[in-house]
């Protein structure tokens, strides 16, 4: 009796482990790969004149919110990023002096009803073969994570700062750094 028990333990303990080598795979591949009901359609990294891309309401409030500064609103780019779900987001640059620092110049990112999810101080300033911005798909995110390339101290090094939507607002999620020409998308 008591070897037809361990008999019996020891097939269950191989089972597991077999279920185990088998389902942990799987699971990781499903929680890496991006949804195949994509959140983005077509994205295309393609900087425009914000006045021919973004909605008038939504130009001129994103005008009104920044300070003073006499912003030229022809000078104004953006990145589009249309949206299965509905509506856009808009990455804004607005190429001003005056809306710069040591660390680089103000980017916010607007959704298409108006309202802000981000603002961030980025330098674009990159190898040419280096793209600013990447935009990620997930299953269980409304909007699609959006992942911000920066150069770094080190000359071979590239940090990139992933934001993802949660609360009402882009957050930083996290940063990792990779050697120049090795870019995760």
């Amino acid at each position: 009796m008591k070897k037809e028990l361990h008999n019996k333990i020891i097939r269950f303990q191989i089972s597991c482990i077999i279920l185990f080598f088998i389902s942990a795979p799987i699971l990781l591949w499903m929680l890496k790969t991006p949804s195949s009901n994509k959140k983005v359609k077509d994205f295309e990294y393609n900087w425009q004149n914000a006045v021919d891309v973004v909605p008038q309401p939504l130009l001129a409030q994103v005008k009104s919110s920044l300070p003073e500064t006499k912003l030229d609103k022809k000078s104004i780019k953006v990145l589009k990023i249309s949206l299965d779900s509905g509506g856009e987001l808009f990455v804004f640059d607005y190429r001003s002096p005056k809306l710069c620092g040591v660390g680089g110049c103000l980017y916010e990112v607007y959704h298409s009803e108006g309202e802000r999810f981000l603002q961030i101080i980025a330098d674009p300033k990159l190898p040419a073969s280096q793209k600013f911005i990447h935009v990620k798909n997930y299953t269980f995110m409304p909007f699609p994570c959006l992942i911000f390339t920066q150069k770094t101290n080190m000359n071979s090094m590239l940090s990139l700062n992933k934001y993802c939507f949660d609360l009402g607002r882009y957050t930083h999620f996290h940063e990792t750094w990779t050697p120049i020409g090795k870019t995760k998308k």
